[in-house]
């Protein structure tokens, strides 16, 4: 079962949507958890990260009404699953809005954007190959088949080099491998790719060891 998030200021909203995936889920593949939108872009982050969503799917006016939410949400859901793809790259999120011409204009990706209609009008998906699920179902299974694959081939590279047996190519291919694994977790904190390069082993060792020496001397001066 895939956990999704969905994010709206409205409760009748969070109501649409569950009626809206009781109908289409048929084989109840998709748990959703809904929340309203924090009071800052970092909590609702936290938020995010602490519930480990599957996906992300989120309204893009997320100030719009005060029915349900006192207090003034200063982000849109555009702008918030941007923010969360800088900390994790290629994470499955999706914005569902009534205004995707304005969406559309703020977006990187404007694939990511989906008419809100869906949710009222189940026959315009009809005339869609995909519905709505399928292709949140997809892009869930496609995050984590790379990641997956990733980590295995990861695995495999690790085996040869302990062999000595990776070539320059081989190199470069785990350090492709080992930033995407690192950009899936925390983007912002991955290690730079350059950093990584086996021409700069040597340069990064020395660096430890010079690390090493001053935090001995620290110690030592206590």
């Amino acid at each position: 079962m895939y956990k999704i998030l969905f994010i709206d200021e409205e409760k009748e909203v969070f109501d649409n949507f569950l009626d809206y995936v009781d109908e289409t889920d048929s084989d109840r593949k998709f748990q959703v958890l809904t929340e309203y939108p924090l009071e800052s872009m970092d909590e609702m982050i936290a938020k995010i990260i602490d519930l480990s969503p599957d996906a992300i799917i989120t309204d893009f006016q997320l100030n719009d009404k005060k029915i349900d939410v006192a207090y003034n949400v200063p982000y849109d859901g555009v702008c918030l699953i941007e923010t969360f793809l800088d900390m994790r790259e290629d994470f499955p999120c999706f914005v569902i809005t009534s205004f995707d011409d304005d969406a559309i204009l703020i977006s990187k990706d404007v694939n990511k954007i989906y008419i809100k209609q869906i949710l009222h009008e189940p026959s315009i998906e009809k005339q869609s190959k995909a519905n709505f699920l399928d292709r949140v179902e997809k892009q869930i299974q496609h995050y984590k088949s790379r990641i997956n694959k990733s980590e295995e081939r990861l695995e495999e590279l690790f085996n040869l080099r302990k062999l000595g047996k990776t070539t320059l190519r081989e190199e470069e291919e785990m350090i492709a491998l080992d930033s995407f694994l690192e950009h899936s977790i925390n983007k912002k904190v991955a290690i730079p790719k350059n950093l990584k390069a086996p021409r700069n082993k040597e340069y990064l060792r020395e660096i430890l060891s010079k690390a090493d020496v001053l935090i001995s001397k620290f110690e030592s001066d206590k």
